[in-house]
């Protein structure tokens, strides 16, 4: 006589294991083969893919930053509403692990050309903290039909000029400006010019004037004139110049002029 119970229990080992995944009211049972590896493993991702774009990590609050260095003669208040608007119509109700921010920045400074710099921060889970740097002219420059632009440190002609209170750079003849225009600064002669004035405002000195020669920069301030060289490292002469107008202002003293083209300064009172 064959027994029949140790073939039961082969057939029973040799059974596939199964999973049961619940599907609504009902559970759908799934062998765990590698098929089925795969499949789990797919639904598995579908499901986390459709977790992340729920409502839960939809962008809702958006916190905007505008540093005041740019002041009201680099954007103006309109601008501010405008790159606002257009920055709220990029990513609100985007899903904030999939929003490109690198896109929506580039966008946005290609569309404002007075936006030198944007920067999105992600705060999950639906916020969003937005710094929007304004570019900051440095003078005005006028062209050959006497129409004048702000010029940033990038030699950028981003805005016609509204009476800015700024030195002017006066190109050649030839020379025709355009809002978006950027300079060649090297082949005009000019980066010395644009970098001298950058300077001068990072130290606080109010520029009335200022004049490019061959080999010197003049700089006309609100009382004192300065003689640069051309030559030498325009960083390190203003520091020095700094140091020297500190020094006097501790004594109550207000220098006429500063030459500083030689090895030693040359102050005039």
């Amino acid at each position: 006589m064959i027994r029949l119970f140790p073939r039961r229990r082969l057939q029973v080992l040799r059974r596939s294991p199964r999973v049961s995944v619940p599907f609504g009211p009902r559970q759908m049972v799934i062998p765990y083969r590698p098929v089925s590896t795969i499949l789990i493993i797919v639904l598995a991702t579908l499901s986390i893919f459709l977790f992340l774009r729920t409502d839960i990590f939809q962008v809702k609050a958006l916190e905007f930053e505008f540093p005041a260095e740019g002041g009201s003669a680099s954007g103006g208040e309109l601008d501010e509403a405008l790159v606002r608007q257009r920055i709220s119509e990029e990513v609100l109700a985007r899903s904030i692990f999939f929003l490109d921010t690198g896109k929506v920045e580039q966008e946005i400074k290609d569309s404002f050309l007075t936006v030198s710099a944007v920067s999105i921060k992600k705060e999950i889970p639906d916020r969003l903290l937005i710094r929007v740097s304004v570019r900051r002219p440095l003078a005005v420059i006028a062209d050959k039909n006497k129409v004048r632009f702000l010029v940033d440190q990038e030699g950028l002609l981003f805005r016609q000029a509204a009476g800015e209170d700024l030195p002017v750079i006066e190109l050649s003849e030839d020379f025709e400006g355009a809002v978006g225009v950027k300079l060649a600064i090297d082949e005009r002669g000019i980066a010395s010019y644009l970098q001298t004035l950058d300077l001068v405002s990072e130290k606080g000195l109010k520029t009335k004037a200022i004049y490019l020669r061959s080999e010197t920069i003049e700089l006309r301030l609100t009382k004192t004139t300065v003689w640069l060289s051309a030559d030498r490292e325009i960083a390190e002469q203003l520091e020095l110049l700094t140091e020297i107008l500190k020094r006097l202002k501790l004594q109550g003293r207000t220098p006429k002029s500063v030459d500083l083209r030689f090895e030693r300064p040359v102050v005039k009172l």
